[in-house]
Formats: structure tokens, C-alpha cells, sequence
């Protein structure tokens, strides 16, 4: 397969890919860029770079969304990732049997996230991309959901040597973050993995909810 290159329809602008290149995929399932979204997409780019790795959001077939995350440095394009399935590809889905192995997401083409956004509990909606990537082994990070960020810095820590395991996960965070009134505690109900023994949570998505914004899609925010 020739991964250099996308084959047909939109998104004509090619891949600078090479074969082994260490590569996450997010496979966007939302339609719109809203606040939260742009967040989590900009934290899983950041930390990808930051541990060796090329972030490509796939599926962002909304133009405003291709935008908002070229505004922000994210590769991303139009097409689904048929054709960087293979059985080298790796596609992490809550249902799979086995977890992810640290050899195995050392040695994967591609690791592949379901980009989709507030759905607790989970809908099921992951099992689209099982569509798309037929070849590629299903792998899982554990019984939690995590965001989108939060999955991809789990299988970057487990691709960088660490068991499933021995990743330190925290189930359900509640902090305090000052809005214009005072105080107030919030509650996400998603796992993050922990860093220097906090939750490894965007600040971005932090200032989000110190200015009372949860899920914004119906506000279509841009960021």
C-alpha cells in the first residue's frame, strides 16, 4: 500500500508520511469545532510532538473544522482513514479483548483515536471506525473511558515502554476552578492519566470550565 499518498476524492494534498513513520490518527466523528473540541484535538498534538509522534486528525469533512485546526497547527483532512488501514495500524476500541502491549504500539504504523466528544456514557459510536479500519488490530486501554487527549497520551506512555498497567490513571477528576462568582467544583466523569501525580488535563479545557463552558456545541463556538 502506498501510504504517501491519499488515493482519490477530496483531500488531494497528499500525505507526507513515509512507510514506519510514527503517526497518530485521530478519526473525527463530530461535525463542528466547538471550544472543548479544539482543546482536546490541540493537547493530543501537542503531547504526540512532545513524545516523537505526528498527529493527523482524519474525517474532518466540515471545512470550518479543517479551519479552526489548521489555525491551530493540526494536520488534519477531509477523507476517512481507509487507506491507512493495515494490519500494522493499530485501533483502540473500548470492546477489543487485549490491551495495548508496549511493543505493539512501538512497533504500529499507526495508532488509531475515535474523535468524538461528551458522550458519557459511551454510545457506542466507536464502532464505525471499525468500518474503516477492517485490517487493523483492536486493542483497548483498560475498562474506562478516557478523552480524546487522555487516550492518546495513554497509548504515547505505553508506546514508550509502560504496561497498560502501570500507567497511573485517575477515574472521575472533581477540582476547583474560580469562575466569576467565586469558587465552584467541577466534576468530569472521564479517566486522565496522571502527571507529577495530577490528572494530565489541558489547560485550555481547564480555562474552558473556569468560564462556564461544558460542552458548547450548541453555542458553535470556534475557539
Amino acid at each position: 500500500m502506498d501510504r504517501t499518498r491519499p488515493r482519490g476524492g477530496d483531500g488531494e494534498q497528499g500525505l507526507s508520511q513515509t512507510p514506519g513513520a510514527r503517526l497518530v490518527v485521530i478519526e473525527n466523528l463530530e461535525w463542528w469545532p466547538t471550544r472543548w473540541l479544539l482543546a482536546e484535538y490541540s493537547e493530543a498534538s501537542e503531547a504526540s510532538r512532545e513524545m516523537g509522534y505526528r498527529l493527523l486528525v482524519t474525517g474532518a469533512e466540515n471545512p470550518v473544522l479543517q479551519a479552526a485546526l489548521q489555525r491551530r497547527g493540526i494536520e488534519v483532512v477531509p477523507w476517512r482513514g481507509y487507506r491507512l488501514d493495515s494490519p500494522r495500524c493499530i485501533l483502540l476500541d473500548l470492546e477489543a479483548e487485549k490491551p495495548l502491549e508496549p511493543w505493539e504500539a512501538l512497533s504500529a504504523d499507526c495508532i488509531v483515536v475515535g474523535g468524538i466528544m461528551g458522550d458519557h456514557p459511551p454510545r457506542g459510536r466507536t464502532r464505525l471506525l471499525k468500518l474503516v479500519y477492517r485490517s487493523a488490530a483492536r486493542r483497548h486501554l483498560g475498562p474506562h473511558q478516557f478523552s480524546v487527549d487522555g487516550a492518546v497520551k495513554v497509548a504515547l506512555l505505553i508506546a514508550s515502554g509502560l504496561r497498560l498497567e502501570e500507567v497511573p490513571v485517575t477515574v472521575g477528576v472533581s477540582f476547583e476552578v474560580e469562575a466569576g462568582l467565586g469558587t465552584v467544583e467541577v466534576e468530569l466523569p472521564y479517566a486522565y492519566p496522571l502527571r507529577g501525580g495530577k490528572p494530565w488535563i489541558a489547560k485550555e479545557v481547564v480555562s474552558l470550565l473556569s468560564r462556564g463552558i461544558v460542552y458548547d456545541e450548541e453555542l458553535y463556538g470556534l475557539g
